[in-house]
């Protein structure tokens, strides 16, 4: 689903018609008219920051390069967080598990080869 689209679905989820959707962000109700038909270019990029906390959805979820709307707390955290994790404290902190069974020392140490070889392979 492209921006126009998601906009349009957004607005009408919260039930605000062109207009009340203009007057909360601070901007012309022609604007909001141009992107959801699609005949304006995307917005710059404050007001597509702005629109995109007003309905508490990432840029990339408004543009149409994510389906998740919003990452949790959880898995920025963990985004972050695994940057500089080691495998046993990804294995402490996380307590990862496929198919509902928690994965080994050696299961992360393999899944991690795996991810550096696919990398080479670019």
């Amino acid at each position: 689903m492209n921006f126009s689209k998601r906009l349009k679905k957004l607005r009408e989820q919260k039930g605000l018609s062109q207009e009340e959707l203009a007057l909360r962000l601070d901007m012309p109700r022609t604007s909001i008219t141009h992107y959801e038909s699609g005949t304006n270019r995307l917005p710059r990029n404050q007001r597509l920051n702005d629109i995109a906390d007003f309905f508490d959805v990432s840029v990339d979820y408004l543009l149409g390069r994510s389906e998740t709307e919003k990452l949790t707390y959880d898995e920025e955290g963990f985004i972050e967080d695994s940057k500089e994790l080691t495998v046993e404290e990804l294995q402490e902190k996380y307590k990862l598990s496929v198919d509902g069974k928690p994965a080994t020392k050696e299961e992360l140490e393999g899944a991690i080869a795996f991810i550096r070889s696919l990398r080479g392979m670019k």
